[in-house]
């Protein structure tokens, strides 16, 4: 009976032996940087391979207390549910390093290392490749939308050069007109080509949701009321305050209204509903219309400058809209059916309880 319980303490200590020999061995074969610091003793437990490696062997860095400063600054400043789980980057010497810290039991700290240096150069040279293609497009877009009303223009001034001396003076009237309503063109892509920059430095601050909404409400109603179209606000009671720039949260609603109340021209009994609701840790703010809707093949260009489907439009708003909301921190999404209805939902950062303003 001695014997058996002597070997299953015996076994039991070489599988621990085994366990911590093979977790030692992942850490050491892994291509990613691990770094142990026990809290209570102050110093530093383990640093494999990778982890020597990126701070080059630098061994009076690899120590507790400068580690310590280097990846966790804030380190007891501030609450841990801030600091663990989080995302960082470092730009060490001429690389740039990512790096995840997390609590383990015990009062030991374990982060994970990387060198994303490659990573984010690959990824720089594809977003400016995006970018010129992006440019090219646009610039695309805006030659013809300025080059119709411009070769309008110039065929109607040829024309009536050529016969000022004939044409009476209704005549001559009818073809200033039909030029300056192109001029008018002109003007109006030029105004919404502006609003790409109008607000290029958001003031973000605490917003009182149920209460913008209702003044926001207050001001269109009036216009939707006269179209035959009713509008419903539904916010959650626990969503409070949501992180936006005031102005630019009011464009994006009057742009998204527009559009339902462009999509609803034609129905009859139209609404439109905008609600407000918690979402994945984010307040979403969602405008539902039972308007025409969009086809599947429309959805896919939305986004694309110079896209419309309206006969007057210059197809930029949607694409300023996505603009304004990314410039909040935020994201936009749009859900649509033909003949159904459409729903766009932007999700924004959750403000504060305290100190709500807007």
């Amino acid at each position: 009976m001695q014997d058996t319980a002597a070997y299953n303490v015996a076994t039991r200590s070489e599988d621990k032996h085994l366990d911590y020999a093979l977790c030692a061995s992942i850490m050491e074969t892994i291509d990613l940087g691990i770094v142990i610091l026990g809290t209570k003793s102050s110093e530093l437990i383990f640093k494999n391979r990778v982890a020597s490696e990126i701070f080059q062997n630098n061994q009076a860095l690899l120590e507790y207390h400068n580690i310590l400063s280097l990846l966790l600054a804030d380190y007891g400043s501030r609450p841990e549910d801030e600091i663990f789980g989080k995302n960082y980057t470092l730009r060490f010497k001429n690389r740039l390093l990512g790096y995840t810290p997390y609590r383990a039991p015990d009062g030991y700290i374990w982060i994970i290392i990387r060198d994303i240096t490659e990573r984010i150069r690959l990824e720089s040279i594809a977003e400016a490749v995006n970018s010129m293609d992006n440019i090219s497009y646009v610039f695309s877009g805006i030659r013809h939308e300025l080059g119709n009303p411009i070769n309008s223009i110039k065929m109607t001034l040829s024309v009536l050069k050529r016969n000022l001396g004939d044409y009476s003076p209704a005549s001559v009237e009818k073809y200033v007109d039909r030029a300056m309503t192109e001029i008018s063109r002109v003007e109006f892509l030029l105004q919404a080509l502006k609003s790409f920059s109008i607000f290029e430095h958001p003031e973000i601050k605490n917003v009182t949701i149920d209460d913008f909404l209702t003044r926001f409400i207050a001001l269109v109603s009036n216009d939707l009321r006269q179209a035959g179209i009713k509008i419903v606000k539904a916010v959650d009671p626990n969503v409070a305050t949501v992180a936006a720039d005031p102005r630019l949260l009011h464009q994006v609603m009057m742009n998204l209204i527009t559009n339902a109340s462009d999509a609803l021209a034609e129905r009859n009994a139209g609404s439109i509903t905008i609600r407000a609701s918690r979402q994945d840790g984010l307040v979403a703010l969602v405008v539902e219309d039972n308007g025409c809707g969009m086809s599947e093949e429309t959805q896919s260009n939305l986004f694309k400058p110079f896209f419309t489907t309206k006969t007057r439009g210059t197809g930029l708003g949607l694409m300023i809209t996505l603009k304004m909301v990314t410039q909040m921190k935020g994201n936009m999404d749009v859900k649509s059916a033909k003949g159904k209805g459409t729903r766009v939902t932007v999700l924004l950062q959750e403000g504060l309880r305290d100190h709500a303003q807007t």
